[in-house]
């Protein structure tokens, strides 16, 4: 009897034994992992999204798009109705027009104004030859007075003359010129007139899900206001938020096993690509401002940004909630 109590008692503390010996073991195990293993789950799915701003103002005409539609990079979502625009086109057309036909006078005028200068100028040189020799014999007392002041007067008329068509030649010249920026204006004018034309179509920038449609056919739209965003269907990343205690052993190209609680019992893999210089709070709307007396110091976390090393073969919608495990070493 008392040889099964002493049995009974030694193996009962050879069982406590055991079950401290795992215990403490799982402990060791589970502490050695916890230190290979660094995980959160405050990650989740982001992609670059894409908001579709039009280009011009104006009242929508036609939509082609829906919810959650797939569209291609220069497939049309919607057009605006084009009746101002192509006022405007052939506006900036007449106006270039014009602007030729005012270059082209500037420029036939330059001639005409050399022509009556290199008159003149003949005229110049007979009056000056008339003049001097009108003065030397008014100085001889060959001719009179009149006859001198006759040479003098005609000698200072052309020259007067002369000196206005060189003046003209200087203003055809600067009208000239500013008839060919006029010009250059016009036809900038016209290419805009164009390219204004050609925002009236609405023209996705990326392949893509259309996401947050407000756009209706009669609505009127503008530039400061998206009429939708479109998400890419590859790309996307994994920013996962953790504890500043936790990033000190992470460094980038780590490996990274993900989990998606979309699709549970699915694991992922990935890799650390890189850690932002700046907690999560800080680059918030409303950063905290710790001056105040009453201060509690708040763990802080900081983003991490990771990437897929293959594309999954599942949809990766925006926002999606994800646990991520670093192995660091």
């Amino acid at each position: 009897m008392e040889k099964e109590k002493i049995k009974n008692g030694v193996s009962k503390k050879f069982i406590l034994i055991f079950i401290l010996v795992v215990f403490g073991l799982a402990v060791f195990l589970f502490i050695q992992y916890k230190r290979t293993h660094i995980s959160t789950d405050d990650a989740y799915i982001t992609n670059d999204i894409y908001w579709v701003n039009p280009r011009v103002s104006g009242t929508i005409l036609r939509v082609f798009i829906d919810d959650n539609q797939y569209v291609k990079k220069g497939q049309v979502l919607a057009v605006i109705d084009p009746k101002p625009f192509e006022i405007a086109l052939k506006a900036a057309k007449a106006n270039v027009e014009l602007a030729k036909a005012r270059l082209s006078q500037a420029k036939t005028a330059i001639p005409l104004v050399e022509a009556e200068i290199e008159l003149y100028s003949s005229k110049f040189k007979k009056a000056q030859w008339d003049y001097q020799r009108a003065e030397r014999l008014f100085k001889l007392k060959v001719i009179p007075k009149d006859k001198y002041e006759y040479y003098l007067t005609n000698y200072n008329v052309i020259k007067a003359s002369l000196k206005a068509e060189n003046e003209k030649l200087n203003q055809a010249k600067a009208e000239y010129k500013s008839a060919q920026k006029d010009l250059d204006a016009a036809k900038a004018s016209l290419e805009n007139a164009k390219l204004n034309l050609s925002y009236t179509k609405i023209k996705a920038p990326y392949d893509g899900f259309i996401t947050k449609k407000s756009v209706e056919t009669g609505k009127f739209v503008s530039p400061q206001i998206p009429i939708c965003a479109i998400v890419p269907d590859k790309g996307a990343w994994i920013v996962a938020n953790y504890k500043e205690s936790q990033i000190e052993k992470m460094r980038k190209g780590m490996k990274v096993v993900i989990e998606i609680d979309a699709y549970p019992g699915k694991k992922f893999e990935g890799f650390l690509d890189s850690i932002q210089y700046g907690t999560g709070e800080v680059f918030s709307l409303f950063p905290p401002q710790n001056a105040s007396g009453n201060w509690i110091k708040v763990t802080q976390r900081i983003p991490v940004k990771i990437l897929f090393k293959k594309r999954p073969n599942v949809p990766l919608r925006v926002g999606m909630s994800a646990y991520t495990t670093v192995l660091v070493k």
